[in-house]
């Protein structure tokens, strides 16, 4: 009735309301309704960093929850690393972090670019030990519903900086306000083989120990081979009047290099005595590299597929040889040729067969 008397002043007329169409009631709704609620983000973001020095190493591990709750974690190293390996034990140790404490989805962030461009699949691992590391990395990860791995700048990591460099300059002890541990042998470690006997093996033992073989003959021709090298660290060189030292390889490793250098990132399919001689210029040197270049070269693939034909003949060519000069002769005779001075037409050849 308020209503009625209010709205009386005016001239007003009704009419009845005809079928609203869907795409109008779909943009009502839409209008009326509002945005819909947005699921609560459940990823933990997880910081780590390593540090090292000459004496010892450390790792700095934030570890932050959807809620705001924040683990701190600073733990130091009793062994030696280095600082790609120090990265790994840190992202290692906050995976191990992150699952202890229930977390499914994980966000990780280091400033590490070597590290995460490994695990991302941008790089590769070239390095043994870094390759168990990655895989340990990778058999941690799929635990988890989802682990995303980002590179970010120092400033946006100090926190985790400043708690790795205090792990690795600091004693363990004294401060309550976060969780600091000590780690006695690293994640990941290699298994030692016992080598097979070598080349190099009687002549590093005269350097070292002076020993020599039983047999007179022997233990001459070792004591003048072993005045060409020499041993620096436990590792055999070969010294030379106008080269460097070169590092002497045992057989084991010998196809390692001889594969990097022949096809690796900087090889480009080289022959068998090219190659050889550019392992001399990379610092390598072994007894039978040149023949090793060789055969490792026939037995390359790409360069069996891809290389010049040669047109060398399927068999050897027979030598025809006689007692004397000119002992044995062929003649061919060539023609007829247009007429020359002397009606002459023809052409006699004679070849002497004593070299051919």
């Amino acid at each position: 009735m308020t209503w009625a008397i209010e709205l009386s002043q005016y001239d007003l007329g009704f009419e009845p309301r005809h079928a609203i169409k869907a795409q109008a009631m779909a943009d009502f709704l839409v209008e009326v309704t509002g945005n819909p609620t947005e699921d609560v983000d459940t990823r933990w973001k997880l910081h780590v960093d390593g540090a090292f020095n000459q004496t010892s190493g450390g790792t700095g591990i934030i570890l932050e929850s959807p809620a705001g709750v924040i683990y701190e974690q600073s733990v130091k190293f009793e062994f030696p690393v280095s600082n790609n390996q120090a990265e790994y034990e840190a992202l290692l140790g906050g995976l191990v972090l992150a699952q202890e404490v229930g977390a499914k989805r994980l966000e990780v962030c280091s400033h590490s670019q070597v590290i995460t461009s490994q695990v991302n699949g941008s790089y590769q691992a070239r390095d043994s030990l870094l390759q168990k590391y990655l895989d340990r990395v990778k058999g941690l990860s799929k635990q988890f519903e989802e682990v995303t791995v980002q590179h970010v700048r120092r400033e946006r990591n100090t926190r985790a900086d400043l708690l790795s460099k205090l792990a690795s300059t600091k004693p363990g002890t004294g401060n309550r306000s976060l969780i600091q541990g000590i780690t006695k042998e690293p994640a990941v470690a290699f298994h030692l083989t016992k080598i097979a006997p070598s080349w190099m093996d009687p002549i590093a033992d005269f350097l070292q120990n002076g020993k020599l073989p039983q047999d007179e003959k022997e233990a001459k021709a070792i004591r003048r081979e072993a005045a060409k090298y020499t041993i620096i660290q436990d590792q055999l060189f070969k010294k030379g009047l106008s080269q460097p030292l070169l590092k002497c390889l045992h057989p084991d490793q010998t196809n390692y290099v001889l594969r990097e250098v022949h096809e690796g990132c900087c090889g480009h399919h080289i022959g068998g005595k090219a190659l050889s001689r550019k392992l001399i210029r990379a610092g390598y040197y072994w007894l039978t590299m040149m023949n090793d270049s060789k055969e490792f070269v026939r037995r390359c693939t790409k360069c069996q597929q891809n290389a010049n034909f040669h047109r060398v003949p399927a068999s050897e060519l027979s030598l025809l040889t006689s007692t004397r000069p000119f002992a044995r002769w062929g003649v061919d005779l060539l023609g007829p040729f247009p007429v020359g001075p002397g009606q002459v037409k023809y052409l006699i050849v004679a070849i002497d067969y004593y070299t051919k």
